[in-house]
């Protein structure tokens, strides 16, 4: 195996300069248009400005579904001092691959990355840069851990194996046949990871349970939003369409059922009784069903002008773990949230005080009718909402969630010096 860029460049400052972080991940963080992406990043960036951090991942083929971003790329668009060293990652196909993976021990979702190259940079790094911290940013990676001599952390986005149970109840056929066998093979994998790293981080308090009960040594670490200036209060006229917004990518499979579930169930009621326009924003899915009713926009440069345009943002997500980002994000831009208990789950908001709660299409129909109304009539209680809701959120904004990562690792890696 060679690397794209030699080991042997990597150049090690000394060690009384700055402690020394190895980030590791699956996937590139670019571009970024999906949570995942945005968390990963944030990340990188906040704990590069106190350690000397190699960031190392896979650079995917062209065509592959987990996108290609050469290492040239890479470069250009981290802050500059990362450095960054990239192994040869997963070809093009998925139908194939997934089929393939019905033979195999590992997942397919988390096994396709079980490479050589990736396990021999890893121990080529940590012994070359003898690393105080190791980041993983997934599970992906997370399985060549934990390395010797260093503060190993997992950082779990989600509890995996409950997006899988998630898919079997809400899937058919040869897909729910599926999910089910890699329920089956993720799970395991995901408790070693727990019960063998120094630390683990949680996105919610919720994850942070199960991942204790699976044995591990959790803080959380939330999702958040960049800060942003609060928009004015929607305003609508009574012969004006209700404009909906959905920020997300829609080829997640719990994205996608719940957009599908808001398309089928709730829109038909919700027309009834107000004229409606529905913006989606994030990476498309390969079919949506129901989507001639909806605006696909795919991904855009920048959200901001779709939170303007929007009079309310809507969560129809029936299934999961972690939190959405996009809930905290529309916070931020007081724009007011539409969202189901999963949809807002783990985060430190209050149904009926911060934003509307329903968990079956009519009540989110009618959930949606009394804000059209409350935006037609400048309620003050809309505003009050709005105001309390961006209160709640400010814990959840970046710069003070990776300020507090920063303090922990520093004094994780005080141990390692």
């Amino acid at each position: 195996m060679t690397l794209t860029r030699e080991l042997a460049t990597v150049e090690e400052p000394a060690r009384e300069q700055r402690p020394r972080l190895l980030f590791c991940a699956r996937r590139p963080p670019f571009p970024l248009v999906t949570g995942a992406r945005i968390r990963s990043h944030r990340l990188l960036s906040g704990l590069a400005e106190s350690f000397e951090t190699t960031f190392v991942t896979f650079e995917h083929a062209a065509g592959s579904p987990d996108g290609h971003v050469p290492r040239v790329e890479l470069e250009r668009l981290l802050p500059p001092g990362i450095d960054v060293v990239t192994v040869p990652g997963c070809g093009p196909g998925k139908r194939l691959q997934q089929a393939r993976s019905l033979l195999w021990r590992r997942s397919w979702e988390y096994g396709r990355y079980r490479l050589e190259g990736m396990e021999k940079a890893l121990k080529e790094l940590s012994e070359q840069l003898q690393p105080q911290v190791i980041h993983f940013d997934d599970l992906g990676v997370a399985q060549f851990g934990p390395l010797a001599d260093a503060l190993n952390v997992y950082s779990a986005h989600n509890v995996e194996y409950r997006i899988l149970e998630g898919t079997v109840h809400e899937s058919r056929g040869p897909r729910r046949q599926f999910a089910r066998l890699e329920r089956r093979k993720v799970e395991p994998l995901e408790r070693r990871v727990w019960r063998t790293m120094s630390l683990s981080l949680a996105c919610s308090d919720l994850d942070a349970a199960e991942m204790r009960s699976g044995g591990a040594r959790v803080i959380v670490c939330p999702n958040g939003a960049d800060p942003v200036e609060p928009l004015p209060t929607p305003r609508r006229r009574r012969e004006e369409p209700l404009r909906l917004l959905f920020v997300g990518a829609v080829n997640y499979r719990p994205n996608q059922l719940g957009l599908e579930w808001f398309i089928g169930e709730v829109l038909p009621r919700l027309r009834e009784k107000v004229p409606v326009e529905v913006d989606v924003v994030g990476a498309p899915p390969r079919k949506l069903a129901g989507a001639e009713a909806v605006i696909l926009h795919g991904r855009v440069p920048s959200v901001q002008p779709f939170y303007e345009r929007a009079h309310a943002v809507i969560v129809p997500v029936l299934f999961g773990s972690g939190t959405r980002l996009k809930v905290i994000e529309a916070m931020a831009y007081r724009r007011p949230v539409v969202a189901t208990a999963a949809g807002a789950e783990g985060l430190p908001i209050r149904p009926a005080g911060d934003y509307f709660q329903a968990d079956d299409p009519q009540d989110f129909a009618a959930a949606l009718e009394t804000l059209a109304l409350q935006i037609e009539q400048s309620d003050p209680e809309l505003e009050r909402m709005l105001d309390e809701a961006r209160k709640a959120i400010e814990p959840l904004l970046w710069p003070r969630i990776v300020s507090e990562l920063r303090s922990t690792y520093l004094e994780g890696a005080a141990a390692f010096a």
